[in-house]
């Protein structure tokens, strides 16, 4: 069993993408698989020209030798995760890169054998947290394509990271003892990436995660009290308006609720 780590930070191992993909893979190899890890910035993926070669039937990438290279291994790893920084919410351009030119020999979700591998996606938002989830849906668009079986999204911010790296080597845990589970057919595909968590987020339940998120941690900080209190009402009372389907008061206050604990945080 081999789980491979991709890094798509260009910190490298200056990174929130690097300690938390060192952490998974820490759980893997203590469950007794077979590591490595892929750093993108090392890897300088050129980006696609969309040249017109017959890539996805053939595997191999007429323009760049490394992609090809790169494509092989990931589809030599029995298990994968994908660790990807959001930049202006979406993720960085080094992970979109390997995502345009990455080919697997299986196939894409129309073509060939579907081989159903384990595959764990997090995305890390360092700054305000806000793009995390989108960028999610990037990530798992990209494993869905090539037929992955998902475990369940991991979104990283500052508010969180401390709670994911206590879980991380789980993470490991779980793809190291994972096993392939083809895919019934692209209905049953379809079905389990649209029953993820996340998926469907918009950008308004995006800020209500976060304040939440921000919530429970101010919680065991020291702090302002009251501004405690100030983001759990907002964040109570944009509840109220969700429920009474006032879409507009509800988004009001969750972005009041996630500027107030940002600020208290």
């Amino acid at each position: 069993m081999k789980v491979l780590g991709i890094v798509g930070s260009p910190r490298r191992e200056k990174g929130f993408s690097h300690r938390i993909v060192r952490e998974v893979l820490s759980g893997a190899q203590a469950a007794g698989a077979e590591t490595e890890v892929m750093y993108l910035v090392d890897e300088k993926p050129e980006y696609c020209i969309h040249c017109g070669h017959a890539c996805f039937d053939t595997g191999v990438c007429a323009q760049e030798d490394a992609a090809t290279a790169r494509s092989g291994q990931i589809g030599a790893a029995d298990a994968l995760v994908v660790c990807a920084p959001v930049y202006c919410w979406q993720v960085n351009g080094l992970t979109a890169a390997l995502f345009d030119k990455a080919r697997m020999p299986t196939g894409s979700w129309n073509r060939g054998a579907q081989h159903g591998r384990s595959a764990l996606g997090i995305a890390v938002a360092g700054g305000t947290g806000t793009g995390v989830f989108p960028a999610l849906q990037s990530i798992y668009a990209w494993l869905c394509l090539w037929k992955f079986r998902p475990l369940d999204p991991v979104p990283v911010t500052r508010f969180n990271l401390a709670a994911v790296l206590e879980r991380a080597a789980s993470y490991g845990r779980t793809l190291a003892e994972s096993r392939p589970r083809p895919f019934e057919g692209t209905w049953e595909q379809a079905l389990t990436y649209d029953a993820l968590p996340y998926m469907a987020y918009g950008r308004v339940d995006e800020f209500r995660w976060l304040a939440e998120q921000i919530a429970t941690g101010l919680e065991s900080r020291d702090g302002d009290r009251e501004q405690v209190k100030a983001t759990v009402h907002l964040l109570e009372q944009g509840r109220a308006y969700a429920a009474a389907g006032d879409r507009s008061g509800e988004a009001r206050s969750i972005i009041q609720a996630y500027r107030s604990g940002a600020e208290a945080w």
